[in-house]
């Protein structure tokens, strides 16, 4: 009997499961598509480059929709089974809520493997093959990073500036950039506009400055100077490429395990720098962990909630992520500026949520009814 119901149950929640998956990556996938296709209608970049540079980044988002499919998956079905009056006839037949536990633990352990996998190995190689590539458009057309009312910082010890672009990309107008290479003075560089030089095959790019000005100040501020000018050319260093193409620097997302360790190992200075890797290689185990709490948490609820309305288990399901993703948000800020040990903060959202589905359960399992839910079941 268990068999049948075991795989009766999870034939359902791996078709939720799917859909749901198909469309939290569709949808999170839109924004990122929305700004790299700026590089194929106004930079020139090939829709096979765009392809890739999409497919580079989905890792990364299937880390959080691999959690969100496995909430709704298993709140819905169990939500209807609730609803359909499917719960209740198992129960009169001897079955406990303990007893059909095991369907959404399979799925839920599944999607946290798929997810620490994500996290631990394909996130971070997506990330830096995505690098790469930017890196390298950066070198063949140095102008396709560079778009208007965006601080960019991608220049070591510069921070560049412009009002508006040309279709080209190689005219710049409004320019503003601030230079801190030179460690005894600050350069603030305003220009009417500039001129892109260089082809992205050199070490570095350069910018032609039109009618402008230049004020130094001294670190200490003891001096400053002002000095205008008609035509002033300014060399950008683009970013250095490794032996094997990749960063030189890779930055913590672009980590596997191993080498984010050595460098928390070797750490000289516990400052937020320190607490980001912390933070960093803590996630890659919290977020796919999640998968097994929010599991818990759906079965609870779609068993507790006195509606079969697809609406009702969607939004629940929602606000329930909404809220962790919130907490880790938060944790994340307070762990990475010291407030919080970070390796604590990555594992807070986990265990708030976790004392909350383990109680829920326990309610559910034995019908206590669940004074929270009758606002779900008013709506529904």
């Amino acid at each position: 009997m268990f068999r049948i119901t075991y795989r009766y149950i999870l034939k359902e929640m791996l078709l939720i499961f799917a859909i749901s998956l198909l469309t939290f990556t569709f949808v999170l996938l839109v924004a990122k598509i929305f700004t790299l296709t700026d590089l194929v209608v106004n930079k020139g970049v090939s829709p096979g480059i765009l392809v890739r540079l999409i497919g580079y980044k989905l890792p990364y988002i299937l880390v959080y929709a691999f959690p969100m499919s496995t909430l709704m998956a298993v709140l819905i079905t169990f939500l209807r089974l609730s609803g359909d009056s499917e719960i209740t006839a198992l129960k009169a037949c001897g079955v406990s809520l303990y007893q059909l536990l095991p369907p959404a633990l399979v799925l839920s352990t599944i999607a946290s493997l798929f997810t620490g996998y994500m996290a631990v190995y394909a996130m971070p190689e997506g990330n830096r093959a995505f690098k790469e590539i930017v890196y390298r458009l950066g070198r063949q057309k140095a102008y396709v990073g560079i778009r208007p009312r965006i601080f960019n910082d991608d220049f070591k010890g510069l921070v560049l500036y412009v009002n508006n672009v040309d279709t080209s990309g190689r005219e710049l107008g409004g320019v503003f950039i601030s230079d801190e290479r030179d460690p005894r003075l600050s350069h603030a560089i305003v220009a009417r506009k500039a001129i892109v030089l260089g082809d992205g095959r050199q070490k570095a790019l350069g910018l032609r400055l039109i009618d402008g000005e230049i004020h130094y100040d001294s670190k200490d501020l003891k001096s400053s100077d002002t000095v205008r000018f008609k035509t002033y050319e300014l060399t950008l260093n683009l970013p250095q490429l490794g032996k094997h193409g990749g960063a030189i620097e890779p930055g913590n997302s672009e980590m596997g395990l191993k080498q984010l360790w050595q460098k928390i190992r070797t750490a000289e200075v516990k400052d937020a720098k320190y607490n980001v890797m912390v933070m960093e290689l803590q996630e890659k185990f919290s977020i796919p962990f999640s998968c097994l709490i929010l599991g818990v948490v759906g079965m609870s609820l779609g068993v507790k909630t006195k509606s079969n309305g697809y609406s009702a288990g969607v939004a629940t399901a929602l606000a329930i992520f909404l809220v962790y993703y919130v907490l880790l948000s938060a944790c994340r800020s307070f762990g990475e500026c010291g407030t919080l040990p970070p390796a604590l903060g990555a594992w807070i959202p986990n265990l708030l949520l976790g004392s909350l589905s383990v109680a829920m359960f326990v309610k559910a399992s034995r019908e206590t009814p669940f004074k929270s839910l009758l606002v779900l079941d008013r709506l529904a």
